[in-house]
């Protein structure tokens, strides 16, 4: 395994298109997915536009690739972890909580930019759009599939509304990124994790912890 690892990392052409979607990340949340010419991911990375059209045949399938990548990298990982548990709810929930804020530490801009194409394709009916619509639906079901689990244990009540919950909690995450990139000099990230995890526990619990 390691040196087939050490073959692809040492391979130029998986090694170029891997830095164009990395500097891209930077430019599309610096200037927006609109705002950014394939010229702007050029000069940045010292290439021709030949050598940029060699790895993508437009700048749409680039968006699409770091999509796909929020989605493999992050979101399925996240469902193969959280889905192996077999404790009790918020246990899981807190497992959960922990494994998407630690992703988002070590990988901040990424998070952070997903929300920020989200909102910038919204209403566009793109491809993008469709295809983020399709990443979210699934996130969103995950969610109402972890809630469900923690109705059925008794710790939301029985008016609890599972979907629309889903979409809170959703947001909260969304907003909390962009709250926490816009001032994460000066607010504690963990603290304000923490804060966000108790906020959706035990703001919404049948029986609030005391």
């Amino acid at each position: 395994m390691r040196k087939i690892i050490a073959e692809e990392n040492d391979n130029p052409v998986a090694t170029m298109k891997e830095r164009i979607v990395n500097e891209s990340i930077r430019l599309f949340l610096r200037k927006g997915f609109k705002g950014t010419a394939i010229q702007h991911i050029t000069d940045v990375l010292g290439i021709t536009k030949g050598a940029f059209y060699w790895h993508f045949i437009s700048k749409d399938e680039l968006l699409e690739t770091i999509i796909d990548k929020y989605d493999e990298e992050f979101l399925q990982k996240l469902y193969e972890y959280i889905n192996s548990l077999t404790t009790d709810f918020v246990s899981i929930f807190r497992e959960y909580h922990k494994y998407i804020n630690e992703y988002a530490r070590s990988n901040g801009e990424f998070c952070v930019l997903f929300v920020h194409l989200a909102a910038e394709m919204a209403g566009s009916n793109s491809p993008a759009e469709i295809r983020i619509k399709g990443v979210l639906s699934k996130y969103l079901a995950f969610i109402e599939s972890l809630l469900t689990k923690g109705k059925d244990e008794g710790f939301f009540p029985e008016e609890y509304d599972i979907i629309m919950n889903a979409h809170i909690i959703i947001a909260f995450h969304s907003g909390i990124l962009l709250q926490w990139y816009i001032h994460r000099k000066d607010i504690d990230g963990t603290a304000m994790a923490r804060t966000y995890r108790d906020a959706i526990l035990y703001g919404m619990a049948k029986n609030p912890r005391k």
